[in-house]
């Protein structure tokens, strides 16, 4: 009997210690979403960008396809887009019926012009990862305000490491395991691959103020800590976008990372239409070196609606 007991005690204690490491060894969620955000603060844009925002849309069973030319100032965010889309070029709208006068229109309303309205939007936005990152400027890269910048934004005032350690891929290691007021609660779900991309599985919940935190889902590479996939609880400051929940899948161009399309994650109305499938995708990008538009636009034609991120 005190045999038996011996071994079942070490049985017992392998399987524990078996238990402990692997608990060591799982990656913490809060750092890897403190490395994604490092990720983001890192990128640099060319200062100044074109590109066509190409708004699809199935509606009735039929695709429908509009491009707007747009640029983006990545010195100071300003965007400029031509609100007279290559739809509306190719469709113009002719008003049907009679026009008695001002007061009694008679005939078909005329169908919205824009699918979403106007979209005011730069390949550069990150959801809330980073805040605003300028074009490179003459001044040098700091590091160490990186890393004061991801603890700002962890609301951790008292770092207990003054100098991480540089992952393999080159990024700070920003360790937040002490963070008082945290924006999300974060749980790793696992690990898959997105688009040939080994990612870690983040659920995150905001802990409060849920229409400006809208990440609920994200894909972040092992080594790079790249988000390849995001999905937020709502999209855009209003309108249609802000109903349903949406996918985000970034690509990398010349070295940076940037939106590749954005999709409804469930049939959205706008408009007096019902599309069963709506996508938003930046098509085109070059570095300029000029802005190839005039000011930017304040609002749509004739709905007066303008698409655009918080």
């Amino acid at each position: 009997m005190p045999v038996m007991r011996r071994v079942l005690f070490i049985v017992l204690a392998a399987a524990l210690a078996a238990v402990n490491a692997a608990a060591a060894a799982e990656p913490n969620p809060y750092t890897i979403f403190a490395n994604a955000r490092s990720y983001w603060l890192a990128q640099r844009y060319p200062q100044m960008l074109a590109y066509d925002v190409a708004v699809a849309v199935t509606e009735g069973g039929k695709q429908r396809v509009e491009r707007y030319d747009s640029a983006l100032d990545a010195r100071t965010g300003r965007i400029v887009v031509d609100p007279v889309s290559d739809y509306e070029l190719a469709h113009p709208v002719k008003p049907k019926g009679i026009n008695l006068g001002l007061l009694f229109p008679i005939g078909k309303p005329l169908p919205p012009i824009d699918f979403l309205g106007v979209p005011h939007l730069a390949p550069t936005y990150s959801f809330g990862m980073a805040p605003f990152v300028p074009a490179p400027t003459p001044t040098p890269f700091d590091s160490a305000a990186l890393v004061r910048d991801i603890r700002r934004e962890f609301h951790d005032p008292n770092p207990r490491v003054s100098s991480p350690a540089p992952s393999p891929s080159g990024l700070q290691t920003i360790v937040v395991t002490a963070a008082s007021a945290r924006d999300y609660t974060i749980r790793l779900l696992g690990e898959e691959p997105v688009d040939g991309h080994l990612c870690y599985h983040l659920a995150l919940h905001p802990t409060h103020d849920p229409q400006r935190l809208r990440i609920r889902e994200a894909w972040i590479d092992e080594h790079t800590f790249a988000v390849w996939k995001l999905i937020d609880a709502l999209n855009f400051k209003s309108g249609a976008g802000t109903t349903v929940p949406w996918t985000i899948r970034f690509a990398d161009l010349d070295g940076a990372h940037y939106i590749a399309e954005e999709d409804a994650n469930a049939p959205l109305r706008a408009g007096g239409e019902i599309y069963t499938r709506t996508t938003v995708r930046f098509e085109l990008l070059r570095a300029v070196a000029r802005m190839p538009l005039g000011p930017p636009i304040v609002a749509g034609v004739a709905r007066g609606e303008r698409l655009e991120e918080p």
